[in-house]
């Protein structure tokens, strides 16, 4: 089985331990000189879904490690994407959450076997289909864009409050934009829409905190 290392970018970190990000991207070259192309896990995610299996969440590869579950993978423009929960009642997910609330971890890893390759440019190697067997959380990434974009769970406005702090709004800012987001977002009463409306005005929110922070 060969293993493919994607930095991880943790932005907000709850109690919930909610995990999710891009696993595995599409068209960089990584440290081993080895590029995915895109849809080359497709065939692999959809055999994987119609199974009803999900690939480990380990910690550093470790078979006897496992971290939580995988319970979504989905092919993007970017790459494969992935969300999950850390198994914070077991002593390995508790780790990982702690070693990822302290930014110990520095990537994702895809464990994977190829299945068709060709050759690039420059002496490359072109994965255009592998099968994915395990998604790892690792320490040292070697390919510079993989992330994992939240560890979250928005249950109540604390969360909200928690996840606009972690992208660098102060603690009053933060609660008194948290308070009105939720106020605003829980005008609909349907569940979808409340959260489409919440997703919008978080993303508006942390983009204005990048730029100003940029």
């Amino acid at each position: 089985m060969d293993h493919a290392t994607f930095p991880l970018d943790v932005k907000s970190l709850s109690e919930a331990g909610r995990i999710e990000g891009l696993a595995a991207g599409y068209g960089n070259i990584d440290a081993h000189g080895e590029v995915f192309a895109p849809g080359a896990f497709a065939k692999s995610i959809a055999a994987i879904g119609s199974a009803g299996r999900a690939p480990a969440m380990l910690l550093h590869h470790d078979l006897r490690r496992p971290a939580g579950k995988w319970d979504a993978f989905a092919e993007t423009r970017a790459g494969m994407t992935v969300a999950g929960s850390l198994a914070l009642d077991a002593a390995d997910g508790r780790e990982a959450y702690a070693l990822l609330k302290a930014g110990a971890l520095g990537g994702l890893s895809v464990g994977f076997r190829t299945i068709k390759e060709r050759r690039g440019e420059g002496g490359t190697t072109i994965i255009t289909e592998a099968e994915l067997f395990e998604v790892s959380l690792v320490s040292v990434p070697s390919n510079p864009i993989t992330k994992i974009s939240a560890v979250k769970a928005i249950g109540d406005v604390r969360d909200l409050e928690t996840l606009l702090r972690d992208t660098g709004m102060s603690g009053r800012k933060a609660k008194a934009a948290a308070a009105a987001a939720w106020r605003a977002a829980n005008e609909t009463p349907a569940t979808n829409e409340i959260e489409t409306k919440l997703a919008a005005i978080l993303t508006q929110s942390t983009n204005a905190i990048r730029t100003i922070r940029s």
